[in-house]
């Protein structure tokens, strides 16, 4: 092991330079980390988190593998966009359950899939002393998969989720909201595990007494003293089994928001440039070699969703001038709800708030204006590890010349 004593003040200043001039790097948090991790109670049993995944939404030991599923909060808001809508609580849990059971069948392909792998190895010619280190890195994935059964339960659309029950991206009401939800799936989750474990069997380390002073572990116990009697008598499933992460490309097909995010923007302007075959275009200018191009608008989904549901004419709006557009955008509950537009303390006042009860953590970006200073993406950074926040990220306008 290689030790090096630093300036720990000019370390800080230089990550927070760097992320000031191009967004990188995000910061994770350890010590929080460490300090909540339910994995990390088994240290000695190989979980001891080393790293995060890619997009740091699961700290990981050794050999371990992350496994995500999501669900779509906005489909659980019945009549969205109307003074009646509310969110379906009973279906939410329910399908948590049903989500949790899903995540444990992957386990057990995944672990079809490894053992096939390490079949193949073992017949491959090669002399055993060439295949062993191939062989030994899939036996120890198996070995960490049987002995944890490691999940990666979350969410997307919080944002349309939010803004479809006429809430304010950011408020204190909405932040309140998300984190009942939260709070919600992970006991819901936690249910479905002890459940399971009651059916299946738990992950063969379970030990009560280890998780005893574990922080979220306390948080299940003082929310919901009958799940964790259950879960001491008969174990739980899966080692852990919450996450939140980006679900860019999940959010594109779901056409929703993305993970915790607010919306982007609910209508933005894109060009593309006119062939002289092309019929029923608008040739919005000619650039000055000469090419055409068409600018129109795209629209997020569910802000169209908004507009039929409040009685306007989708063919008409498209047809509107950007002012006209603006106009209407600022009477829907996106208004000031928007990547952009979210105070960063909300933002990350929110991401604290909801990590409390996602036993691994979550992938999210705090967006910033052009005119950031230095200090004020050092208060970010400082202002997420006081609230509880396993890491975070910045994005800023553009790159400081």
């Amino acid at each position: 092991m290689y030790e090096q004593d630093i300036d720990a003040r000019a370390l800080w200043k230089k990550i927070i330079h760097n992320a000031w001039k191009s967004a990188e790097p995000g910061v994770l948090f350890w010590d929080t980390i460490l300090r909540e991790s339910v994995p990390d109670c088994y240290a000695d049993e190989g979980f001891n988190t080393v790293s995060t995944n890619p997009c740091g939404e699961i700290p990981l030991c050794p050999y371990d593998s992350c496994r995500l599923l999501a669900l779509n909060l906005y489909s659980y808001v019945d009549k969205p966009f109307t003074a009646e809508a509310s969110f379906d609580f009973a279906k939410f849990r329910d399908h948590v359950g049903k989500a949790m059971r899903m995540m444990d069948d992957i386990i057990d392909l995944e672990l079809e899939k490894v053992e096939q792998i390490i079949a193949k190895i073992d017949a491959d010619p090669e002399e055993a002393d060439i295949r062993y280190v191939e062989s030994n890195l899939w036996k120890k994935v198996r070995e960490m998969a049987l002995k944890g059964r490691r999940t990666g339960l979350g969410i997307t659309a919080e944002g349309d989720m939010i803004a479809a029950l006429g809430m304010r991206y950011g408020s204190d009401e909405a932040v309140a909201f998300a984190v009942e939800v939260h709070k919600t799936l992970a006991l819901a989750a936690y249910g479905a595990s002890v459940e399971m474990a009651e059916e299946r069997g738990a992950f063969p380390l379970y030990d009560a007494a280890r998780e005893l002073d574990n922080p979220m572990i306390a948080r299940i116990r003082e929310a919901d003293p009958a799940l964790y009697e259950e879960m001491t008598r008969h174990g739980r499933r899966n080692i852990a089994m919450l996450t939140i992460a980006p679900t860019g490309t999940t959010s594109l097909m779901s056409q929703t928001t993305s993970g915790i995010e607010p919306v982007f923007r609910p209508v933005y302007t894109r060009r593309r440039k006119v062939n002289p075959s092309d019929k029923d275009v608008k040739i919005t200018f000619v650039d000055e070699v000469g090419d055409s191009w068409e600018e129109y608008n795209v629209f997020h989904h569910k802000f169209l969703v908004w507009l039929e549901a409040s009685g306007y004419d989708l063919n008409e709006v498209k047809s509107m001038s950007a002012a006209e557009i603006e106009k209407l955008v600022a009477l829907s509950p996106y208004y000031k709800a928007t990547a952009n537009d979210i105070d960063w303390v909300s933002k990350v006042r929110m991401q604290g708030a909801i990590q409390k009860w996602v036993d691994h953590s979550i992938s999210v970006t705090v967006n910033l204006p052009n005119e950031v200073t230095e200090e004020l993406v050092g208060k970010v950074y400082m202002t997420a590890w006081e609230h509880g926040c396993k890491g975070v990220t910045v994005s800023v306008s553009y790159t400081h010349l």
